[in-house]
């Protein structure tokens, strides 16, 4: 209806499409070799001629990656459109619900929303690109964990960093979703005029905690939750529509069909604090975020080549659907944009009730993925390679009953979550990708430089070892802003 509306759209729609074209272009595609990208079998095989001539016994050839049948279909081999859709919904949760606000924290000037949008699709980009140098160091190693990849490329001194930074911040996902969960629960049993036990948020969440989280994270396998992985990006993008159907509807302007419902009215003007930039700042910061599980992801998809097209696919859509989301919630509420952006949606909304049910279903089906990464991160770190069903089963259940109490209690988990996740997330994400990336050249390197000059391969240093060390800057500067963020808030009216 309104053309200012839609030239945002297509601009944002135009920064998509290219953003995708360079993400295409510099996809990593291995390292230098006499000017073409060599085959992990000719560095493997440096590799072990360096160690013969030292007298040292190298690992055999790794084999391709077989195609799992738990390749998210329940069998067969994995299908793209299925991969992508299952790492979409490892990256893209309830977090796009805070995005508006994000926004609306350091202005209500919608002239302002635009750039930021672009950095939400800019930080997706270069959050894909982190997560293929995982795949890249899984590739000429071998390493079938992200804290195997530490372990074969910095050291097993130090592996307990990532394997502790990744178990902590999978477990506060788990304790997240669960809080959101209760959350989600009584707000539609509120809107659907539930009364008596189930109006109750404890007594909600107990029911679902027992009789749908726990059997799902009982599975004995999670191909089983491809159709509602499915269903869960469904939902998300749903949501991100039907936002974006009531923006451009204009239902919540003055003289809207919900404007009265309204505590809180938009709000829209030429406010413009920089300080609190680093609020959006800190919550892009994690807003990309399924790197633990990479390695994962790279042997199912069995060659570095199909694995950044997953990703790039993946971080790109997810990317478009959170800035949409963002986008969305922002230009209907403005500076009055609530931390969960549903609830600035009134209560008679049906659709606004549906994007409610859409999410619920998003988080209750994403909570076993993330489980599951919590346990096999868990189990790592204790050094169990290979832990029998029943430690598994007993590990769910302490598990889900542990995060289902601490979300009776609380509805926050405050500072030292947001302040972990930032330094946590930074360097999950950006900081030890790159790390592992700069060790495995650097080794490679070396290795081939032991070699009979005739018999050397050349390898030499590209554009994405140099680049590893942009992304250690970047994450670096994006933790600390996370921390000062959470401090601030905690701590000071700073960021009031």
């Amino acid at each position: 209806r309104n053309p200012a509306m839609r030239s945002y759209l297509k601009v944002l729609a135009i920064a998509a499409v290219g953003l995708g074209h360079v993400s295409a272009l510099h996809a990593p595609a291995g390292l230098s070799l006499h000017g073409r990208a060599p085959t992990t079998a000719a560095v493997l095989s440096a590799e072990r001629l360096t160690a013969r001539k030292a007298g040292v016994h190298a690992p055999a050839p790794r084999a391709p990656a077989a195609q799992p049948n738990l390749a998210l279909r329940g069998g067969g081999e994995p299908a793209l459109i299925g991969m992508v859709f299952a790492l979409f919904k490892a990256i893209v949760g309830s977090g796009i619900l805070s995005l508006p606000s994000a926004v609306a924290a350091w202005t209500d000037d919608k002239a302002l929303l635009l750039p930021a949008a672009i950095a939400s699709l800019i930080l997706a980009v270069i959050s894909a690109y982190s997560y293929s140098l995982i795949g890249q160091v899984c590739d000429m190693t071998g390493a079938t964990t992200y804290q195997n990849a530490w372990e074969r490329t910095v050291g097993k001194g130090t592996a307990w960093m990532p394997g502790f930074a990744c178990t902590s911040q999978t477990l506060v996902a788990c304790i997240c979703y669960m809080i959101i969960l209760g959350d989600l629960a009584r707000d539609v049993a509120a809107a659907c005029k539930v009364t008596g036990f189930f109006a109750k948020r404890e007594n909600l969440l107990i029911s679902l905690a027992t009789l749908l989280v726990l059997p799902l994270c009982l599975l004995r396998s999670f191909a089983a939750l491809t159709y509602t992985s499915m269903l869960g990006v469904m939902g998300v993008i749903y949501t991100a529509v039907f936002m974006t159907y009531r923006w451009l509807g204009g239902e919540y302007a003055a003289g809207g069909d919900f404007y009265h419902e309204m505590k809180a009215k938009p709000q829209f003007g030429s406010r413009f604090q920089p300080l609190k930039i680093l609020i959006l700042v800190a919550t892009l910061n994690t807003a990309y975020h399924a790197h633990y599980d990479a390695p994962r992801f790279f042997h199912i998809m069995g060659n570095l080549k199909s694995f950044n097209t997953l990703t790039y696919s993946a971080f790109l859509a997810a990317g478009v659907i959170s800035s949409l989301a963002m986008s969305a919630g922002f230009m209907t509420f403005g500076g009055a944009s609530d931390g969960l952006i549903l609830n600035s949606y009134g209560k008679s909304d049906t659709l606004a009730l549906l994007g409610r049910v859409a999410i619920f279903a998003s988080i209750l089906f994403g909570y076993p993925l993330v489980f599951n990464g919590f346990r096999g991160n868990a189990f790592a770190m204790a050094g169990v390679s290979d832990p029998s069903q029943a430690a598994k089963d007993l590990f769910a259940i302490g598990v889900v009953g542990a995060t289902t109490a601490i979300a009776l209690v609380l509805t926050d988990l405050g500072f030292l979550a947001s302040f972990a996740g930032a330094v946590l997330g930074s360097s999950i994400i950006f900081i030890f990708p790159a790390m592992m990336h700069i060790k495995a050249v650097n080794d490679l390197i070396a290795a081939d430089e032991k070699l009979h000059i005739k018999k050397r391969k050349g390898i030499k240093r590209d554009t994405t070892y140099h680049l590893s060390y942009a992304i250690i800057a970047l994450g670096s500067v994006l933790g600390s802003a996370g921390a000062g963020v959470s401090y601030l808030k905690s701590f000071t009216t700073v960021l009031d």
